[in-house]
């Protein structure tokens, strides 16, 4: 996927590609910012240098994309095609996928995005994250080594016109694997999930997924208040008052699992 990023109320039709290689690592990773906040208005772009930690090693991304609504975010390294794909990139990567957050990342997100750090601390343990390499430029090896870690991967090239306006050229899209769509808290006395009104499931049956189990039919229903959430046939198996988390995959599928006692951002 490829997708042109014009400057907002541009009068010229004619942008010339920027030198890709002339940016420090510092100059491409503002570009960067620029052209996420620009081309994806339903994140928020924040710097994030949180330590992550895997069998010894210690990196800290550069960014972090946050979807507004909170459903799931990115860990984003920012890379210049002349740093070693083998020597720096692949070790790198490997420990921001696999990698442990330490305690300043809930730190870093509650400052950069203004929520409490027990929301921060929610958003590190349940809501779901991927890890990208955002480059300045393609490159097929880059690619392949990334997806084998289960890295997403795109590419920020640079236009200007004579006035000085800058668009840009992003390759590849943001692929979340999974998505939270809500927590929730199971109520005994009526044998159903009570969540927020607004989740995004439509009224009616749903297949649900339970964690480490099978997929059952649950049905929606909504009051003034709450949406409420419980099986077709049976009753499910959570103690009263328990929290849950309901989360969709990228092929569509509903899974519900327990958690801790959270704070929702």
């Amino acid at each position: 996927m490829r997708t042109l990023v014009l400057p907002e109320g541009a009068t010229t039709s004619l942008f010339i590609l920027s030198d890709p290689d002339s940016p420090s690592e510092t100059e491409f990773e503002a570009t960067v910012a620029i052209a996420c906040r620009r081309a994806y208005s339903g994140y928020r772009c924040i710097v994030f240098g949180g330590t992550f930690e895997h069998e010894g090693d210690i990196r800290r991304p550069d960014l972090a994309l946050v979807a507004r609504d909170y459903s799931h975010w990115f860990i984003v390294e920012v890379e210049l095609l002349s740093h070693s794909l083998d020597g720096h990139v692949v070790p790198q990567m490997r420990t921001l996928r696999y990698g442990e957050p330490q305690r300043d990342c809930a730190t870093i997100l509650a400052r950069e995005l203004s929520i409490t750090l027990g929301q921060a601390e929610n958003l590190l343990e349940n809501v779901p994250r991927s890890t990208i390499v955002v480059a300045n430029g393609h490159n097929r090896d880059w690619y392949i080594a990334l997806r084998a870690l289960d890295v997403g991967y795109l590419s920020i090239s640079t236009f200007r016109s004579n006035g000085g306006d800058e668009a840009f050229e992003i390759w590849g899209a943001l692929a979340p694997v999974r998505e939270s769509i809500g927590f929730g808290r199971f109520v005994s006395t009526d044998g159903a999930i009570r969540i927020r009104r607004d989740v995004r499931l439509p009224d009616g049956p749903i297949q649900i997924e339970v964690e480490h189990g099978a997929t059952s039919c649950w049905i929606v229903r909504r009051d003034e208040r709450f949406a409420w959430i419980s099986k077709e046939r049976g009753r499910a198996a959570l103690p009263d008052a328990a929290s849950v988390q309901l989360l969709r995959t990228s092929n569509g599928q509903i899974l519900l699992r327990r958690t801790k006692d959270i704070v929702a951002p």
